[in-house]
């Protein structure tokens, strides 16, 4: 009797497991230019004020492709960011079992806008060539001199967004958590909803 009884506990345990691997959403997706290319690096972020915690964050690999495994079910906002790209966001709704539609997105290039407001008059051909310098210094380990291009974009042109993130996520990773912090604030000033920079806060925040 005893030895049925602890089976059945211990069946009803793995049940339990089961369930609770089986009620996570898998959501994937590809992140692509207007050329059809993929963007590599792109962060995607999942938000849901329903889930625990509340946003996700991702990239993308050489290929475009991402994929978030544990989601909780209900609806969520995905905010994509790539420097060099316009901002896109985009919604869809994630179940528990099944397959989740996937979230393709294509960015738009920041020179196929017409600079206005704040960044008017932007050469954004030279703002380009500067991200790529700056990308390609943090790649080849110059870190300072990463920083120094970061850090003159936004002394010339204190708007873009993901430059901000860009220099704060640099500065993070040089374990320089107030410079960080100020530049994940620094968009928040302009930008209250920022998810990435909202979470790059709380993150500093709890260290």
């Amino acid at each position: 009797m005893r030895l049925a009884l602890r089976r059945l506990v211990t069946t009803a345990a793995a049940l339990l497991v089961a369930a609770s691997a089986f009620a996570q959403g898998h959501v994937v997706g590809t992140i692509r230019n207007q050329d059809r290319q993929p963007v590599r690096g792109a962060t995607v972020t999942a938000t849901s004020p329903t889930a625990t915690p509340a946003t996700a964050t991702t990239t993308s690999d050489a290929k475009g492709r991402f994929s978030f495994l544990g989601l909780r079910g209900g609806q969520y906002a995905f905010t994509i960011e790539a420097p060099g790209y316009v901002t896109a966001r985009t919604t869809a709704s994630v179940r528990y079992l099944g397959n989740n539609p996937a979230v393709d997105v294509v960015l738009r290039a920041v020179q196929d806008l017409p600079p206005s407001g704040p960044l008017a008059g932007l050469d954004v051909d030279a703002l380009q060539h500067r991200l790529d310098a700056a990308a390609e210094g943090e790649k080849a380990g110059r870190f300072d001199e990463a920083i120094a291009i970061y850090r003159d974009i936004i002394t010339r042109h204190p708007a873009l967004t993901m430059v901000h993130l860009a220099l704060g996520g640099l500065l993070e990773r040089r374990q320089d958590a107030a410079g960080a912090a100020a530049e994940y604030r620094a968009v928040l000033a302009g930008d209250p909803a920022n998810a990435k920079a909202r979470a790059g806060v709380d993150r500093l925040s709890r260290q």
